[in-house]
C-alpha cells in the first residue's frame, strides 16, 4: 500500500518495535488534546512479554464527562485516522478500530468514574493528568478475582450441549451443531479443566477469559483441543468427550458417569474413540 503504515511496516520489521512506534504516536496524539485526561494501556501493552505481531493494541482513553461521547464517534485523535477502515461500535464505551494494513484496536473512551468500574487486571498507564491512576486502582479493586467454578454443572452443561450439538448435526443442521460443540460446550469444559487441572509451570491463566492462552498453559492438552475442534462436529463432540474422560473422570470425585454413559449409548459410541 502506499504511504506509511500504521503498526505494521513490513514483514521484515520487527513487531515489538512497530507496536512501540505506534504507542509513541498515540500517546503523542491524545496528549495534544486538552480534554484527554489519560491513557491506560492493556493486554499486551500492559504484558510487554507477550509482544507479537499479532498483538492488538488495547487501551482505555479517560476523558472530560462533556467530550466522552464526541470521542467515541469522531476518532480524528487517532493517528492516520484518515485510515482507518472499520470501527464498529462494541458496547456503550468500546470499539473495534481496524486501519488498512489490519492493525486492530480494541479500545474504550470513559470517563474518570466510567473507568473506575471496568473490569480491568493487567494495565499500565502511560498518561496521567490527574486522578486516572486512582481510578484504575479503584477498577482493579472491584474486579472479581478468578470466578468460583462450579465444576459439577460446568460438566453437566458441558455433556449436555455435546448432546444437543451432535442432535443438531445428525438432524443436518451443522452450523448450529458446531457452535454448541465448538463454542458452547467448549468453554464449559475449560471452566471446569483450569478449575481442576494446575497450569504448566508458572504459565497464566487469564481469569477473565480461560479460552485466552490455553494452549500456553496446556500444552499437550491445547494440542488435543484443537485436533478435536476441526472435526466435523460429532466427530469433534466425540473427540472432546473422551479427552475430558481420560484427564479428569480421575480428578472429580462426582465425575458424572451416568451422563457420560448415557450420551455414549444415545449415539452407539464406543467408550473411546477407535485409533
Amino acid at each position: 500500500m502506499p504511504g506509511a503504515t500504521v503498526g505494521r511496516e513490513g514483514p521484515g520489521q520487527d513487531p515489538v518495535a512497530q507496536f512501540d512506534h505506534f504507542t509513541e504516536r498515540l500517546v503523542a496524539s491524545v496528549s495534544a488534546r486538552d480534554e484527554v485526561l489519560g491513557l491506560v494501556l492493556l493486554g499486551s501493552g500492559a504484558q510487554r512479554e507477550r509482544l507479537d505481531e499479532w498483538s492488538d493494541h488495547d487501551f482505555y482513553l479517560v476523558v472530560r464527562d462533556d467530550v466522552a461521547e464526541q470521542m467515541r464517534r469522531d476518532l480524528s485523535w487517532l493517528p492516520d485516522h484518515e485510515r482507518i477502515v472499520l470501527a464498529p461500535r462494541e458496547t456503550a464505551h468500546g470499539l473495534k478500530v481496524v486501519y488498512d494494513d489490519a492493525h486492530v484496536l480494541e479500545l474504550a473512551v470513559a470517563t474518570l468514574d466510567e473507568v473506575a468500574g471496568f473490569g480491568t487486571n493487567h494495565h499500565r498507564v502511560v498518561l496521567d493528568r490527574g486522578g486516572v491512576a486512582d481510578a484504575i486502582s479503584r477498577a482493579v479493586a472491584q474486579t472479581p478475582g478468578p470466578k468460583e467454578v462450579d465444576v459439577d454443572r460446568a460438566l453437566g452443561l458441558f455433556l449436555s450441549l455435546l448432546l444437543i450439538g451432535v442432535g443438531r448435526a445428525r438432524r443436518g443442521e451443522r452450523v448450529a451443531a458446531g457452535a454448541h460443540v465448538r463454542t458452547y460446550a467448549v468453554a464449559e469444559l475449560i471452566d471446569a479443566w483450569t478449575a481442576v487441572v494446575p497450569p504448566s509451570g508458572d504459565a497464566f491463566v487469564d481469569h477473565l477469559d480461560r479460552k485466552r492462552r490455553f494452549e500456553d498453559a496446556y500444552p499437550e492438552v491445547g494440542a488435543q483441543l484443537d485436533a478435536a475442534l476441526a472435526q466435523h462436529p460429532e466427530n469433534a463432540a466425540r473427540a472432546l468427550l473422551d479427552l475430558a474422560e481420560e484427564h479428569l473422570a480421575g480428578r472429580v470425585d462426582t465425575w458424572p458417569a451416568a451422563g457420560v454413559e448415557a450420551l455414549r449409548a444415545r449415539f452407539g459410541w464406543t467408550v473411546r474413540t477407535p485409533a
